[in-house]
């Protein structure tokens, strides 16, 4: 009788349907995307409510609020892919799930500014489950259905940004400003509940002989392309109180159309990522990426000749549509070149990299240079990297 060979990273999937079990990840993986964004959709007006700081300072505060658990979960997506040579990924996405259920709760009744930004800054050091449910997706998933599957773990969280905002807001303006916090502790479980039941177990898995040196191969552009696609679909929430004030809107109806706006967005990002990523065999993965990134930058730099918010919107759902898909495709270049999970950490890290630059870069410099400056600045930052990561792959 043969010996039986323990399971590794480069064995065919699991036998049976694997769609299944990755529908349950991105299932899971939709809950906590949207519980994080049904309260970051009021976030900035309800910090500028209890402030009592001056508005450029206030203004700040907003930032680093927003961006301080991205910022930190950047620093940790590489250390918890690097845990699933020791742990099991099932019990690590299912521990970084109930964390962050447990801090939104306790969020809900903070109004200090300080404390508020220390609970955001401990949710950003378990916050990098994503990078879990990257490595279950890509150990689970058949190499030729790779980015199709990315793509569905990308539109989860999409879906969830997109339904968390509305809610947010409307649950704010209806029952106040802590009954979001409470709505995001009941998805949160119920996300838990589904991981617990549905998702699929994978072995711990061993260190892939890339893992040693995450940067070669073009990796670090990869990096930062899907920083700049996160910047894209980021920057906007923490300066809308300021752009919704230029269009003449007051505060209750500032709030509620910031939540339709980024409902609009997030709708528009998860189609074009399901058009651009269905492109994927047939035009390839750097040339999408290029057609991706240059055409939101063009519409990046469009979104100051808006003359109200119907222009502003059209311009804005136009780009997400366009950015969406690269953060899926860039995943897939490097996973299907047998990235392990320290090299997918790495790469997931550019989306809290992302999260966090997005609304400190664009506080930072709307308070001390205006959105003209700001729009320059961010698809200026596309193009370079772009062009860095075409040279990357020539080489």
């Amino acid at each position: 009788m043969n010996p039986v060979r323990p399971s590794t990273s480069q064995d065919a999937p699991p036998t049976g349907d694997p769609a299944k079990g990755i529908y349950f990840i991105a299932v899971s993986q939709f809950g906590l995307a949207f519980s994080f964004n049904c309260i970051m959709s009021f976030m900035p007006f309800y910090i500028l409510n209890v402030s009592g700081y001056g508005e450029k300072e206030t203004m700040l505060w907003i930032g680093m609020i927003m961006g301080a658990t991205s910022m930190i979960a950047a620093l940790a997506a590489p250390f918890w892919g690097s845990l699933t040579t020791r742990i099991r990924p099932k019990l690590l996405f299912q521990g970084g799930i109930f964390c962050n259920g447990v801090i939104f709760f306790i969020m809900g009744f903070v109004e200090s500014l300080p404390l508020l930004l220390t609970l955001r800054l401990i949710q950003g050091a378990v916050g990098g489950v994503s990078t879990i449910g990257l490595v279950l997706i890509t150990v689970s998933a058949p190499k030729d259905r790779l980015p199709k599957y990315l793509s569905l773990f990308q539109n989860s969280m999409t879906a969830g940004q997109l339904i968390g905002p509305p809610l947010g807001a409307y649950a704010v303006t209806l029952f106040g400003y802590h009954s979001p916090f409470i709505i995001a502790l009941v998805v949160v479980f119920f996300s838990l509940v589904y991981c617990r039941s549905h998702v699929r177990d994978i072995p711990v898995q061993p260190k892939s002989p890339r893992q040693g040196n995450p940067l070669t191969g073009g990796i670090l552009w990869g990096w930062g392309l899907t920083i700049v696609g996160t910047i894209h679909l980021m920057f906007l929430p923490s300066i809308l109180p300021q752009v919704l004030g230029d269009f003449q809107l007051m505060e209750q109806a500032a709030i509620t159309t910031a939540g339709t706006i980024m409902m609009a967005y997030m709708a528009t990002a998860i189609v074009g990522n399901y058009l651009l990523v269905s492109f994927a065999s047939r035009w390839g993965l750097v040339r999408l990426i290029t057609i991706a990134c240059l055409s939101a930058a063009a519409l990046q730099v469009l979104l100051y000749f808006s003359t109200g918010v119907y222009s502003f919107t059209l311009i804005r759902v136009l780009q997400t549509g366009m950015i969406a898909a690269v953060i899926p495709l860039v995943i897939s270049t490097f996973a299907g070149e047998g990235g392990g999970g320290t090299t997918l950490g790495f790469l997931n890290s550019g989306r809290f990299v992302g999260n966090a630059l997005g609304p400190m870069m664009s506080t930072t410099i709307l308070a001390h240079f205006g959105l003209l400056t700001l729009y320059l600045t961010i698809a200026g930052l596309t193009v370079a990297i772009l062009m860095a990561f075409l040279a990357s792959r020539r080489m």
